[in-house]
């Protein structure tokens, strides 16, 4: 199957149950969703898709410079051929070797996951593009669209190693893309412990341990579909109670600049104010929050809970209505633009990150007033 159009149609599935999720949210009493956040989310996730088309390219170029010239492949290895698994036509036929190759392909993509996420929390520098997602308070399907713009850029590095097997672009994007749709349908509080489920998939109940922050959910079940990394290499936690959601350290802050760039800042700072280089670099590349003795305050220490109330700040009707509206107006024309008129994409993302910072830089200042 084609990639694109399979994220064409998974895009409308997506959008289809955040609306049925808020409206059965709604309808029970359950307050899953909040606008601002709900517009944070999708902001966030707009600057997101926006830069990771550019990221994209630049990383399918050197994928493939890597599985034509340097993959095992140039060796006499061919263990992946682009054969369909299945056909219907004109009679059904399954191609087994081919339903292996790409059953390995998912599954190895979801392995090659699970070790890039359990490192970005556990270095600093990549925890930087990953707090993005974990920013938020609360846990519903848009959380989903919230990342970093950044993250891919390294994301796709730990991929290379699919290349250098001499497994083609095409079967890297579309196991890559059934990963993270995969990922969407977990981020929801709906539905409980799903059985025997729970033992070897990852489902909603043990990725939200994930977004947890007390401190006995810090750190685990790290896997994109299956739960069955985390049990073999000890990062497994059961829910037992419910997570509060969010970060250690509140961002408080509605603004994707903030939200995207905030422990870059922080690394920065820390850096700066290091005395030796070994205390620089292990701000750099140390554990996430690390800083040396010298620089700790109070601030740092560990708290549990890590809020007592979800940042939430209100503001006046008519700045509620005009922000989401013009929020929502140039997501929908950027998105459009990019889509159907197919202007330049340099263009094309330099106005709609300016756009969206303008926009909820004001949101962010009219709100704390």
């Amino acid at each position: 199957m084609n990639s694109d159009v399979f994220m064409e149609y998974a895009f409308i599935v997506m959008v289809a149950l955040i609306g049925i999720e808020l409206f059965v949210s709604y309808i029970k009493g359950k307050q899953y969703y909040r606008l601002n956040v709900l517009i944070a989310d999708v902001s966030t996730g707009v600057i997101f898709a926006l830069v990771g088309v550019v990221i994209l390219l630049g990383a399918l170029y050197v994928y493939n410079i890597i599985e034509t010239n340097y993959s095992l492949k140039t060796l006499g290895f061919d263990f992946f051929p682009l054969d369909a698994p299945f056909q219907f036509s004109p009679e059904f036929q399954i191609n087994w070797y081919a339903l292996g190759v790409w059953t390995f392909a998912i599954v190895f993509a979801d392995f090659i996951y699970y070790w890039f996420h359990r490192h970005c929390h556990e270095v600093n520098l990549l925890w930087a593009n990953h707090v993005t997602h974990h920013s938020t308070q609360e846990m519903n399907l848009s959380v989903a669209f919230r990342g970093n713009g950044l993250q891919r850029v390294y994301e796709y590095g730990y991929y290379l190693i699919m290349a250098f097997l001499g497994m083609p672009w095409q079967m890297f994007l579309l196991s890559h893309r059934i990963l993270k749709v995969y990922q969407f349908v977990v981020h929801t509080r709906f539905g409980g412990k799903l059985g025997i489920f729970e033992e070897f998939m990852v489902t909603p109940s043990n990725h939200r341990v994930h977004h947890g922050t007390q401190r006995k959910y810090l750190d685990r079940n790290h896997g994109g579909i299956f739960i069955i990394w985390d049990r073999l290499f000890g990062t497994f936690e059961w829910e037992t109670e419910d997570p509060i959601y969010g970060l250690t350290k509140p961002v408080n802050s509605f603004n994707p600049i903030t939200v995207n760039f905030h422990v870059y800042k922080d690394i920065l700072i820390n850096v700066l104010k290091s005395t030796s280089l070994k205390d620089a670099f292990k701000v750099v590349f140390g554990p996430p929050g690390w800083k040396p003795e010298y620089l700790r305050t109070p601030a740092d220490e560990f708290k549990e809970p890590a809020y007592k109330e979800k940042y939430d700040p209100k503001a006046p009707t008519g700045v509620m209505v005009y922000v989401t509206l013009q929020a929502f107006v140039l997501m929908a024309v950027g998105l459009v633009i990019w889509k159907v008129a197919k202007l330049d994409l340099n263009d094309m993302l330099t106005l709609s990150i300016l756009s969206l910072v303008i926009v909820f830089s004001l949101f962010d200042k009219d709100i704390k007033k």
